[in-house]
């Protein structure tokens, strides 16, 4: 096991701890290092974590025999680029989570790409993810200035009502 393999190893252990600190559902974990994976049992399933330098195709085979599955990866541009590249298929994966870090500034973003795909614009996927990687990365951003987008959630103005109810 490399250097940083070691690290996000070591950090992912840390991470799924922490995260379980306030849910308590954490049984007991098994490492791997030889296949640079580390099975967490949970009262309620197991998921299997991998830990992986650079994304490439292997990971499809490396995580097909597991029903929950998270891979940890460096957030390094090849690993963003691997994302957008293959983000159909990897869509199509149920109970896949893949957690880009930033060991440098200990900052991360997750993400779940077959729940992500039901609910994202396919349009602006790519860019919202982009915003992801650029944030861990510890590059600020920028708002967009102009019209802004009509919420579903944002209640109209009296006016509008006003005009499309009265029948005219």
């Amino acid at each position: 096991m490399m250097n940083m393999d070691k690290q996000l190893y070591d950090w992912t252990i840390n991470y799924v701890k922490n995260k379980d600190l306030a849910f308590r559902k954490l049984v007991k974990f098994t490492e791997h290092p030889t296949e640079d994976n580390i099975e967490f049992e949970f009262k309620d399933k197991t998921i299997a974590h991998f830990i992986i330098d650079k994304l490439s195709d292997k990971i499809f085979n490396l995580i097909k025999d597991h029903e929950h599955k998270a891979i940890t990866c460096p957030n390094s541009e090849d690993n963003f680029k691997f994302l957008i590249k293959e983000w159909k298929k990897l869509s199509e994966i149920k109970n896949l989570s893949l957690v880009f870090v930033n060991l440098k500034i200990n900052d991360k973003w997750i993400i779940n790409p077959h729940t992500h795909s039901m609910i994202a614009d396919p349009s602006t996927i790519e860019s919202g993810l982009r915003t992801m990687f650029e944030t861990a990365n510890g590059k600020v951003a920028e708002v967009k200035k102009g019209k802004k987008k009509a919420s579903m959630f944002e209640e109209s103005s009296s006016e509008e009502q006003e005009e499309g109810m009265d029948g005219e």
